[in-house]
């Protein structure tokens, strides 16, 4: 299949693992009928140093130098024949450049988070819905084999009717999170950068979070770079060079949530980047038959799926035994090596090229096909609700309904309306 001509829009760390994503499907579609790939044909950035390193880099790895622009508006107008675009800068500026290739006749997939503000995310839909063009959302977590397992054992009955979700989260101390902006309230904030993962997850897991309570706190003010080497950090290392060692933080970095997902699901979610001492992290959905801890999405771990009267998890012969019709996409099975794994092992640069091409197969067979992509703007926009609404709870002391907050009701969305206001959305 001819492949489709993709700008990335932003160079930094995220945008050269999204053309190493574009290069790892390239590799794999030929051995799957009917799968397109793209090709990378532009970068823009406002930054010609990060610009002109990612585009050597492309042409070192997909043997073609792709054109570069310091500006979007003449990236579209010197390039009619681009049918796509793939935003990863930060993410104040995902509405703005999503509006404009829209508009322009273009798909656009923009990472996660969609936006800053529910009133952005509506903006970019409504310019989707007019363009007659995809809007998709490179969330990333969903799309790991392993996740998908864990959906289908939910799905199936494995653990009965989910009644609980617990998701928590507690580190970081101190430690800048990746780079600097991730810790401004103007640029996006860790609750929301990072939390949207989690709020996807549950979502692809149980369902719609139909109403958030919150409580919100800045703990750790002053930010600074790690010297610790992490499997993420070493992607935005050479982008970020330049960055300051120390920021800071000016908004809020810790939250304590209360969840309902409706149907007699309810969900505690913690979530802190500012934990000292001993870190902590656990996730689990209860039923009303028994348990299951999905893998870290990315890990190559499977779930852990605990039945009542049973003390140790379920191996994994009876694990797919109970999903028997589960298996994953052909392009997905090709990527990791299986349709039905409960593991697998590649190092960490391998497992998110990989996973990075699932989230490009999937947007480019929505383009192809005319069909929705897995993660669009409904979902997108969820994500961004639910994270903005722990801000919102807590500033209004009370639990929000997410089709007010979903909606953009000015009644429940007080801290938003300032963010729009410097955003020129108001």
């Amino acid at each position: 299949m001819e492949k489709l001509d993709l700008a990335i829009v932003g160079c930094g760390g995220m945008g050269t693992r999204h053309m190493f994503g574009v290069k790892e499907l390239a590799a794999v579609a030929g051995d799957v009928p009917g799968m397109p790939a793209f090709r990378l044909a532009a970068l823009c950035d406002r930054d010609e140093g990060n610009m002109g390193a990612l585009a050597a880099t492309a042409e070192a790895e997909l043997g073609e130098r792709p054109q570069t622009f310091t500006s979007l508006e003449r990236m579209l107008d010197a390039m009619p024949e681009l049918v796509a675009l793939d935003v990863t800068t930060d993410t104040r500026p995902h509405h703005a450049i999503a509006v404009a290739g829209l508009q322009a006749g273009k798909h656009v997939q923009v990472e996660k988070p969609m936006a800053l503000t529910v009133t952005a995310c509506n903006r970019m839909m409504a310019a989707a819905e007019a363009a007659g063009r995809v809007l998709a959302v490179a969330e990333n977590y969903r799309r790991d084999p392993l996740i998908r397992l864990v959906r289908a054992l939910i799905a199936g009955g494995a653990i009965g009717d989910p009644w609980m979700v617990v998701d928590a989260s507690v580190g970081g101390a101190g430690r800048m999170v990746i780079t600097p902006w991730r810790h401004k309230r103007a640029y996006g904030n860790t609750l929301l950068d990072v939390g949207v993962h989690n709020v996807d997850l549950m979502l692809y897991e149980v369902g719609r979070i139909e109403q958030v309570y919150a409580q919100v706190q800045l703990y750790d003010r002053i930010r600074r770079r790690s010297s610790r080497a992490s499997n993420i950090s070493a992607f935005y290392a050479a982008s970020s060079a330049g960055a300051a060692d120390v920021v800071e933080a000016d908004v809020e970095d810790s939250a304590f949530a209360t969840l309902n997902f409706g149907a007699n699901v309810l969900g505690q979610w913690t979530m802190s980047s500012s934990g000292h001492g001993q870190g902590f992290g656990k996730k689990a959905i209860y039923g009303s038959k028994g348990s299951i801890e999905p893998g870290t999405s990315r890990s190559g771990r499977g779930p852990k799926l605990y039945l009542d009267g049973g003390r140790d998890p379920l191996p994994d012969g009876e694990l797919l035994a109970l999903v028997p019709d589960f298996a994953v996409d052909p392009g997905t099975a090709r990527l990791f090596g299986g349709e039905r794994l409960t593991s697998y092992s590649f190092d960490y640069p391998s497992i998110d090229r990989k996973i990075t091409a699932t989230v490009l197969m999937d947007y480019a067979q929505a383009i192809v096909s005319g069909s929705p992509p897995e993660v669009g703007g409904v979902e997108g926009r969820h994500a961004v609700a639910v994270c903005n609404g722990l801000f919102e709870s807590a500033r209004l002391n009370r639990a929000l309904s997410l089709a007010a907050l979903e909606r953009g009701d000015p009644e429940v969305s007080p801290w938003q309306r300032e963010l729009d206001a410097e955003l020129g959305l108001s």
